[in-house]
């Protein structure tokens, strides 16, 4: 990610949400975005985010409100490349399980460690984008190295056939 990281947060709590935007601004200078509904939030996807932390649950002001599992699902249809990290209250191993089906990256319970789980999901997908694209790297390599092995062979076989190589070595 050699651009700036664009970062949105969605939270219908505005102090998980000013207190997640202060402890991410001290970690980096990210571009941080914030959003109290989901809705809010599609509206602005166009934008492509690196990383999304979103709420399991956005309806606690406006009970009308898309939840994070449908928020999660139009963010994944709408810009594919962005990963999105649940936060949520709730410590189900089953809501986690939900939020991985459809496309989340990883699962913050809020508490104590949230923020720091946090700074962790960070520094995890700066590690992946970086091993994506060395694997894309080596692929790259991998296919020209074995492009240019069948055009030696090629250029080996067809020298031979015109009888410009032998199979005798000069010295002998």
């Amino acid at each position: 990610m050699s651009k700036n990281t664009m970062i949105f947060i969605v939270d219908d709590d505005p102090m998980q949400l000013s207190m997640l935007k202060d402890h991410l601004s001290a970690m980096a200078n990210f571009d941080i975005n914030t959003f109290s509904t989901g809705e809010e939030c599609l509206a602005q996807i166009g934008k492509a985010p690196d990383i999304v932390f979103l709420d399991y649950n956005l309806n606690s002001k406006n009970s009308n409100a898309m939840d994070g599992l449908d928020v999660l699902q139009e963010i994944k249809s709408k810009s594919p490349s962005s990963e999105v990290i649940m936060l949520s209250g709730q410590d189900k191993i089953e809501v986690a399980v939900d939020t991985m089906k459809y496309g989340a990256y990883d699962y913050i319970v809020k508490g104590e460690s949230a923020f720091y789980r946090a700074e962790k999901a960070i520094f995890n997908l700066y590690r992946l984008t970086k091993l994506k694209r060395n694997a894309g790297m080596y692929r790259t390599l991998t296919i020209a190295f074995g492009a240019a092995l069948l055009v030696m062979i090629i250029l080996v076989i067809y020298l031979k056939s015109k009888g410009l190589i032998s199979d005798r070595a000069g010295w002998m």
